[in-house]
């Protein structure tokens, strides 16, 4: 389980990564996202797969929730 300080930088990360304060997160924001995280040349297609095993509910938008568990992630 996340403490609170955790929780809070998380939602922070997602805050920047919804650059259009919509509360979820597209594919193009999660490629900016995590491509300003990960210096690595990471593919479209990974970024893809990485996306579709984030957004459980396939809704093609990442919401909050998913994102945590996305981070929080072994």
């Amino acid at each position: 389980m996340a403490s609170n300080d955790e929780l809070a930088e998380i939602d922070a990360l997602f805050a920047r990564a919804d650059r259009d304060d919509d509360g979820q997160i597209d594919f193009t924001e999660f490629k900016a996202l995590v491509r300003e995280l990960d210096d690595a040349q990471i593919t479209d297609g990974e970024l893809r797969v990485g996306f579709v095993d984030t957004d459980t509910d396939g809704n093609g938008r990442i919401n909050i929730d998913e994102f945590r568990a996305w981070w929080l992630a072994d």
